[in-house]
């Protein structure tokens, strides 16, 4: 089993291990649980006490300088903190999405505290070693984050939360985490997670996988995929490849998709990948930091290149429309 049977079980899993999650000392822990409770109603009811409790407890010991928090979380819960965050984290909207013409734009306040660590950084190549020392999915100090971690289908796989979620149930999952790969899919990896899709999908509705190569939105140089649950199709499961701003591959097996992402890593060329049921969508594109993006588009990982966008006020959507949108993306196009 990977995670869950089916979806009710997963939510039930995902639930309950954010409420265990919380501790008077952790901020980064109520940091990941506030992000994760502001996907919808259901979430937000279930953890909402919870949460409460915990930030006036952490309120008062860090403003009287007890906890020992990282500098990435003491900015972050400055920001929750401050007058123009209204009052911490009570009245933070849950998410809301909009169309625009052919493409998702979801207001998530959150989502602009995110440190950047590497997805703000310049790259001239998909390829850099392991660095043990910097940040990676073994660091003994993520051991609360993990939703799941067990063999599957001979592999050893960890699925973690995401602290700052941009889709739905959107998770870390990291297979074979001690060989301490780096950012680069291999023959091996990608025809796992090809057949974990196909399996999680068949009792999962919605259940997808993304991957962002170096230069392509990864954040983090340690071989990870982005795991999400939304049956909404994305804007690029529904424009046809010649269509599509930037250049697109539909690959229906394996193989063919194998081919594909091999020409990429050949050349090394920056791209994207989403994976569904039977289908694998791959998106060569510009290296991140060759293209000024606009104020609206915080990033350029996989959801985004898909058609799927985080903002976090409606602002940031005035003005907006499709050819606007498809104008940006075509702006990463190589």
């Amino acid at each position: 089993m990977f995670i869950a049977n089916d979806f009710p079980s997963f939510k039930t899993r995902f639930i309950d291990g954010l409420t265990s999650m919380l501790a008077d000392d952790q901020l980064g822990a109520f940091i990941l649980v506030l992000a994760n409770s502001m996907q919808d109603d259901e979430l937000r009811q279930a953890l909402s006490p919870a949460l409460a409790s915990n930030f006036i407890a952490l309120k008062q010991r860090y403003l009287a300088g007890e906890l020992n928090a990282t500098a990435d979380d003491s900015d972050v819960f400055d920001k929750l903190l401050s007058p123009d965050m209204d009052t911490g984290m009570r009245n933070l909207p849950i998410w809301k999405a909009y169309d625009i013409g052919r493409w998702r734009a979801v207001i998530n306040p959150m989502r602009s505290l995110r440190p950047p660590r590497a997805s703000n950084e310049t790259f001239s190549s998909i390829y850099a070693d392991f660095d043990p020392g910097a940040f990676n999915f073994n660091k003994p100090f993520l051991k609360p984050e993990i939703l799941w971690q067990g063999d599957y289908a001979g592999s050893k796989v960890r699925v973690l939360y995401n602290k700052f979620p941009f889709v739905a149930y959107h998770t870390i999952v990291v297979i074979e985490p001690d060989e301490q790969k780096p950012q680069v899919i291999d023959r091996t990896t990608h025809e796992y997670v090809w057949s974990l899709v196909e399996d999680a999908g068949s009792t999962i509705p919605g259940f997808g996988v993304g991957f962002n190569s170096l230069g392509a939105g990864a954040s983090v140089n340690h071989q990870h995929f982005q795991g999400f649950i939304d049956e909404q199709p994305l804007a690029v499961e529904v424009i046809e490849a010649e269509d599509y701003p930037l250049e697109l591959s539909l690959c229906q097996d394996r193989e063919s998709a194998w081919r594909q992402i091999e020409s990429c890593l050949q050349q090394d060329i920056a791209f994207n990948c989403i994976y569904r049921r039977g289908r694998c969508y791959i998106l060569p594109r510009r290296y991140q930091g060759e293209v000024t993006l606009p104020g609206w588009l915080q990033g350029t990982g996989w959801s985004d290149l898909a058609g799927l966008f985080m903002v976090p006020d409606e602002s940031v959507l005035d003005g907006l429309d499709d050819a606007g949108v498809a104008k940006t993306l075509h702006s990463l196009r190589r």
